[in-house]
């Protein structure tokens, strides 16, 4: 749970508020949040951490990852696995579903210094600001990993991660382009993760609800 937690949301330092929640946060700010609490379970006395994200958290676990094997992180030897529950193409799922027109209408809004503003209704499934939209369709190399489309693709970042990995889709409305099963079996062929279990669950969507 941290600052991208529900859409629309207030967060406070205890003296002022600000707009959060999936509308409104930086995602590539998730590596304070996801680093933060794993120095405190650290400060507990744990040495045993296991991550685990869903859908726009998996993209975070695999961009904090990539971002400590950067720093040569201590923080690394403590984790010993990582849990993707339905990562998704989250650029590749964006432009799917907008226009040129919306483009056009953010980088507008980005001229005018409006990167607060709320994108229209139809640009995308749930609010979004100006400056959500563009990081997920203009400025974003950094988190533009799952291009499931890609056959030649070499999944640099997924494969960056050594420690055991476990990821899983549903079948059932879930938001990828590509069928569960043979979207396993294409990143089985990619990820060269010794310690990998990539497979999809039968009737699952993508909540997972009563599976």
């Amino acid at each position: 749970n941290n600052r991208g937690s529900e859409i629309i949301k207030y967060i406070s330092d205890g003296k002022t508020k600000k707009l959060a929640g999936t509308a409104y946060e930086d995602i590539e700010e998730c590596y304070y949040d996801i680093v933060g609490a794993i120095e405190y379970v650290i400060s507990l006395g744990y040495d045993e951490i296991y991550l685990q994200g869903h859908s726009l958290g998996s993209t975070k676990l695999v961009y904090t990852y990539n971002q400590l094997i950067k720093e040569n992180s201590n923080i690394l030897s403590k984790i010993k696995g990582i849990i993707l529950l339905s990562l998704v193409d989250i650029p590749g799922i964006v432009k799917l579903g907008t226009t040129p027109e919306y483009l056009k209408i953010a980088e507008e809004k980005e001229n005018n210094n409006e990167l607060m503003e709320v994108m229209p209704i139809q640009s995308f499934i749930h609010p979004m600001s100006v400056k959500n939209y563009l990081k997920y369709t203009k400025y974003n190399k950094n988190i533009d990993f799952a291009k499931y489309d890609e056959k030649d693709n070499d999944f640099t970042e997924l494969n960056n991660i050594k420690c055991p990995l476990f990821m899983r889709w549903g079948n059932k409305n879930e938001m990828i382009k590509q069928d569960a099963k043979e979207l396993a079996e294409f990143l089985n062929s990619k990820i060269t993760n010794n310690s990998k279990d990539i497979s999809y669950i039968d009737g699952a969507d993508h909540g997972y609800h009563g599976k």
